[in-house]
């Protein structure tokens, strides 16, 4: 399939700490409409940390209707795969940014594959308790392929892996990569996210504080997956 996106548009200009290589690389722009949201989230993180992935001409985050359904996901799939070309090598954590809409409370979902990810996220909501925008609002969401069965949900509240699944929408090379960990944010924002909306200062800040806690289980596993090897 020929490229369906300029990448030298598509990217903007190389992250000014590319050289660096932080170990996790935030992904925000993939939908158009979340940028915004995005680039104020990126000005309250550790850049020497977290490196930067700028889409400033993403996909909508829209779906059409059923006869443009197919072309967008393939035009989905095209853009995912550039992504994947964009992360340098020493990078092993993919952090890809939404937003959703919920005007009850600023909450977040992380979706990953990786089971040992998602019991590091329960364990930090769990360790936050619940509250008003505190971290304990994470819930871990299980990212599992379209010919796996859903696993059951436990009757034992003491079984961690019961958490909801979902199956993604990308390339098996993007979230299911053996090199590098994908990983999905999804903020819940009190307005739904449309071009020029940033949200407010606090859901910044709370998606900021997710993004740093993911990472940081994240980076946890990838270690623990490195000595296992």
């Amino acid at each position: 399939m020929p490229a369906l996106f300029n990448p030298a548009n598509l990217f903007g200009q190389p992250d000014r700490l590319a050289r660096a290589r932080p170990p996790i690389l935030l992904v925000i722009g993939a939908h158009r409409e979340e940028l915004s949201f995005g680039e104020v989230v990126a000005e309250h993180l550790d850049r020497q940390r977290i490196g930067l992935l700028r889409i400033p001409v993403g996909l909508s985050g829209q779906r059409p209707g059923p006869d443009g359904l197919e072309r967008y996901r393939q035009r989905h799939a095209e853009l995912y795969r550039q992504i994947l070309e964009h992360v340098q090598p020493g990078q092993r954590v993919l952090i890809d940014l939404h937003t959703g809409f919920d005007e009850r409370q600023c909450s977040a979902d992380v979706l990953c594959g990786e089971p040992a990810l998602l019991r590091c996220i329960e364990r930090k909501a769990a360790a936050e308790g619940r509250g008003s925008g505190g971290l304990g609002d994470m819930r871990p969401v299980r990212l599992i392929a379209a010919d796996v069965e859903t696993p059951p949900r436990s009757a034992d509240a003491r079984q961690t892996d019961a958490w909801p699944c979902v199956r993604p929408e990308l390339p098996e090379s993007v979230w299911k990569g053996a090199g590098l960990l994908y990983i999905g944010i999804e903020v819940y924002l009190a307005e739904p996210s449309a071009g020029t909306t940033a949200g407010t200062p606090a859901e910044a800040r709370f998606a900021a504080a997710v993004i740093d806690a993911v990472g940081e289980c994240a980076l946890t596993v990838q270690t623990a997956r490195s000595r296992q090897g």
